[in-house]
């Protein structure tokens, strides 16, 4: 019998101890800027935004802001992004970003994708300072389609290895703060205009980490 609740013991300890150790990285993870208690749910969930160009359209920094066209007026579904204000989180949400992933629609004209890896880099802001700046190659998705095809006709392309282990990472964690302003665009180009006979390009961006939001 004793060493049976000597077991049991030893079991809850252990599960004490991993609780304590996760609330303390959720701390950590947001710089101590959120107290993690009972009025917080913090989950390993992304926030992503969509920008759709057709065949033909002109690409530019203006319209390659991402986060910042996202309410109802957007017309913007779910499967595009779960933001509901623009540039902000909703109140009292927090996020600790640990990667940017920038990714491309796999059936975009190979010379169209060429073009864009070679004249933008994208850059992530908070506020009024950038704190990531990179040519597009370097926010590997680290997803996509992957496989063969036995139609000779058909290709798709990805911003890096369709693997979470690939996807890129950020080294110290950026933490959007609760009603801190932020956006991602593309810069680099003055315009790039998508071939006309193409299939266009949907462009997805999406911030990996952990997002704090109030208990429901």
């Amino acid at each position: 019998m004793a060493a049976a609740q000597s077991s049991g013991q030893l079991a809850v300890q252990s599960a004490a101890a991993a609780i304590t150790a996760q609330q303390q990285f959720i701390i950590n993870s947001f710089k101590g800027q959120i107290y993690v208690s009972n009025s917080l749910d913090v989950q390993d969930t992304p926030v992503y935004d969509t920008i759709t160009y057709t065949a033909g359209a002109a690409i530019n920094t203006p319209n390659s802001s991402f986060f910042t066209n996202v309410e109802t007026g957007s017309g913007k579904t779910t499967a595009q992004t779960n933001l509901t204000q623009n540039s902000k989180l909703d109140a009292p949400e927090a996020f600790s970003v640990f990667g940017v992933r920038v990714g491309v629609s796999e059936d975009i004209l190979r010379s169209d994708f060429q073009t864009l890896l070679n004249s933008w880099a994208f850059e992530f802001w908070l506020g009024k300072k950038e704190y990531q700046r990179a040519n597009i190659r370097h926010f590997s998705s680290g997803w996509g389609l992957t496989g063969f095809s036995t139609k000779t006709a058909e290709s798709a392309y990805t911003n890096g290895w369709p693997s979470r282990d690939s996807m890129n990472v950020v080294a110290v964690k950026l933490v959007i703060a609760n009603q801190m302003s932020f956006f991602a665009q593309l810069t680099g180009s003055a315009s790039q205009t998508l071939n006309a006979s193409g299939n266009g390009m949907i462009m997805l961006c999406e911030l990996v980490g952990l997002y704090a939001r109030g208990v429901q």
